[in-house]
C-alpha cells in the first residue's frame, strides 16, 4: 500500500540481544524487542507506531542486522529520532540506522534473501554462554561441509521446519550454507529467500550429528528427498543472529 501525502516511509535497521526477551513479536504478558521499539518511536513522534520487520526471531535469538519500516508525518531528522529513540530503548536493543525509503518498500515483502549465523563455542566460558552455543567435543569438518551441500537450491524443507501459517509451503530455496572458523568459533552462515520456523536451529542440529559421526552426510541428503517433519531436534537458541537482509 502507498503512503499517504506527507507521510515518510522510514528503513530502520535494528540489533539486539534477544536473551531477555521472549522473541521479536509482540506478546501480550512477556517483554518483545517489536514492543520496546515501538513504544520508544510513538514516545518521540508523539503518535502511535506499528513497525513491520523483515521477519521473526525466536525468544532467546539475537540479530546485528533486522530490518524494519514504519510511517510517520512527524518532520523530525532521522538523526535526531535515532538519538531520542536509542535513549528510550534497554541496552540491548540498539537502532543502528534510520534512512528514508521510497513508499513501496515493505520490510518483509521486499526482502530477497536472509541470512542468519549460528555460533559455536568449544571454550565454556561465562562471556560467551549468553551469544554462542557451548559444544567441547570434536567435530568432523568435512562431512559437516559435504552434508551442507545436499541443502542447497530449492527444496522441501520440511524435515526441518514448519510454516507459520497450517497450510503454508515448506519449499524454500536455500542460496549458501557454509561452516567455518572465525575467532575460537564454528560459524555456520544459513541464507535463503525465506525459513521456516525453526529450520535454521534444526539445520544446524542435523549438521552437528553428521560433525559427531552419527550420521553420514547422506542422512541429510535423504532428509531433503524424503520429507520426514518432527525428524530433528533443534540447537538451543542463543547462538543464532539474523544476520543480514538483501533487497
Amino acid at each position: 500500500m502507498a503512503a499517504e501525502p506527507g507521510v515518510r516511509r522510514i528503513r530502520g535497521i535494528v540489533a539486539y540481544d534477544g536473551t531477555d526477551f521472549a522473541g521479536w513479536q509482540v506478546q501480550s504478558c512477556q517483554p518483545s524487542v517489536q514492543g520496546c521499539i515501538e513504544t520508544a518511536l510513538s514516545t518521540v513522534l508523539n503518535h502511535p507506531v506499528r513497525v513491520v520487520a523483515s521477519g521473526r526471531t525466536d525468544k532467546g535469538v539475537h540479530a546485528l542486522g533486522q530490518v524494519l519500516h514504519f510511517e510517520t508525518e512527524r518532520s523530525i531528522s532521522l538523526d535526531e529520532l535515532l538519538r531520542g529513540v536509542n535513549a528510550l530503548l534497554p541496552k540491548s536493543v540498539r537502532v543502528r540506522r534510520l534512512i528514508r525509503s521510497e513508499p513501496g518498500f515493505h520490510a518483509r515483502f521486499s526482502a530477497r534473501y536472509r541470512q542468519y549465523r549460528y555460533f559455536i563455542s568449544r571454550r565454556d566460558l561465562p562471556f560467551f554462554n549468553r551469544f554462542a552455543y557451548v559444544h567441547g567435543r570434536e567435530l568432523l569438518l568435512g562431512p559437516m561441509r559435504e552434508a551442507a551441500t545436499h541443502l542447497l537450491g530449492e527444496h522441501d524443507f520440511a524435515s526441518f521446519g514448519s510454516p507459520m501459517h497450517r497450510e503454508g509451503s515448506t519449499v524454500r530455496h536455500l542460496k549458501r550454507c557454509e561452516i567455518g572458523l572465525r575467532g575460537g568459533f564454528l560459524v555456520f552462515t544459513i541464507e535463503a529467500n525465506a525459513f521456516l520456523r525453526l529450520m535454521v536451529r534444526n539445520t544446524v542440529g542435523a549438521l552437528l550429528k553428521v560433525g559427531r559421526g552419527r550420521w553420514g552426510p547422506q542422512k541429510v541428503r535423504e532428509l531433503v528427498e524424503s520429507p520426514m517433519p518432527g525428524s530433528l531436534t533443534p540447537v538451543p537458541p542463543q547462538g543464532l543472529f539474523l544476520w543480514r537482509v538483501f533487497y
